[in-house]
């Protein structure tokens, strides 16, 4: 299957916004090249230096690159997210250019080859690309092999890190888990790596659940994992000790009452996609529930959090 290629140049207000837009009119893969990144050069992270190649990322303003199979590309869709973002409020828009491209299967899996190496995301996660090897594992660190094919989470964004951060934090052995919105899989993989079980990830895109299987089974957890579609947790009736849900914020909202609902006394719900305009509504929605929250993590623009059910 080949895929459509769309090329937004946008300023760095629109970025916050792009994901949220990206995601409402149906896209498959996001990557986002900030021009911001360059003036940090060298980046230090837990301990590991990268530097940066000028040549991923523009000269001014940011690089977003959105795909679409060529079953779900119409031509529609481009004015979609012009009208989209234009529906905005209080948000400046000095630059908007689209271009499009026609990326060959083949040439996906390069793309993503292109953008995408082995780095430490947290102080025991490490993410490897399936195509690459990492041999500079410490004690107590766990490698996360990932190949994220037509689905979101590699660890490199804000909201992925966050939740892996918190994963680590808060995630016990033996907890049951429920992923929702799993996308690459990887916060079930790090769940599974800390001992967690049983394991259930779910993903309304058929593609993203084929994916996420396919990562289980190169981080030899495809028996330990139980991945399918699923809208939100519609239809879940078995209690969990923990929910993940990676998405965003007007979807997290849909989902908090049924989250609360469906979990053990003293659960646990980490969330994020949350850009921080929308902080006081899911944080109020999550208190009136019942939840209390017990941290709120920011980078970039976004929030991740985690609440505990109190019982």
């Amino acid at each position: 299957m080949n895929y459509k290629e769309i090329t937004l140049m946008i300023n760095h207000e629109l970025e916050p916004f792009i994901a949220d837009i990206l995601n409402e009119v149906g896209a498959n893969g996001v990557v986002i090249e900030d021009s911001e990144e360059l003036k940090k050069g060298r980046i230090e992270t837990f301990g590991e230096i990268y530097e940066l190649d000028p040549a991923d990322y523009p000269e001014s303003d940011v690089r977003v690159k959105v795909y679409f199979s060529e079953l779900d590309y119409h031509d529609g869709i481009i004015e979609m997210i012009k009208e989209k973002i234009n529906q905005l409020h209080d948000v400046k828009v000095t630059r908007l250019e689209i271009s499009t491209n026609e990326v060959q299967e083949e040439d996906w899996a390069n793309e993503w080859k292109n953008h995408f190496h082995a780095f430490k995301v947290s102080d025991k996660f490490v993410i490897v690309p399936s195509w690459e090897s990492y041999d500079a594992l410490q004690e107590g660190e766990h490698a996360i092999h990932l190949d994220p094919g037509m689905a979101f989470g590699t660890g490199d964004h804000a909201t992925t890190s966050m939740c892996l951060k918190l994963i680590e934090k808060y995630v016990l052995p033996n907890q049951s888990v429920i992923d929702v919105g799993t996308g690459s899989g990887i916060l079930s993989i790090a769940a599974h790596k800390l001992g967690a079980a049983p394991i259930k990830a779910l993903d309304l895109d058929a593609v993203a659940v084929k994916v996420a299987q396919d990562n289980f089974e190169k981080n030899d957890c495809l028996d330990a994992i139980t991945a399918e579609p699923g809208n939100l947790l519609k239809g879940e009736t078995e209690k969990r000790d923990v929910i993940f849900a990676n998405i965003l914020a007007h979807i997290v909202d849909l989902m908090i009452d049924d989250s609360y609902a469906l979990l053990n006394d003293n659960g646990l719900f980490i969330t994020s996609g949350i850009i921080e305009e929308k902080e006081t509504m899911i944080v109020e929605h999550l208190e009136r529930v019942g939840y209390r929250i017990l941290e709120i993590t920011r980078d970039s623009g976004w929030i991740a959090i985690a609440a505990r059910k109190e019982a």
